[in-house]
C-alpha cells in the first residue's frame, strides 16, 4: 500500500501500464482471429509478427481447450 502521494502515483502508473497491455493483447487476440476466419493470410502475419511468442502461445492453447 502506498505511504504518500508519489507512491501512490507511481502504483497508479504502473497499473494503468498493465490494463493497457492487457487491452492491446485482447484487441490483437481478437483481430488475429477475425482476420484468420475471413481467411486473410497476409492480415494473419502481419498480426502474428507484432506479437511475442508467449502471446501466440497462450492464444494457441487457449483455441485448444
Amino acid at each position: 500500500m502506498a505511504r504518500n502521494l508519489d507512491e501512490f502515483a507511481a502504483e497508479m502508473t504502473q497499473v494503468t501500464a498493465q490494463v493497457v497491455q492487457a487491452a492491446v493483447g485482447g484487441a490483437k487476440a481478437r483481430a488475429l482471429m477475425n482476420a484468420a476466419t475471413k481467411g486473410d493470410e497476409n492480415e494473419v502475419r502481419r498480426i502474428a509478427q507484432s506479437m511475442s511468442t508467449s502471446d501466440l502461445q497462450r492464444l494457441k492453447r487457449r483455441l485448444e481447450s
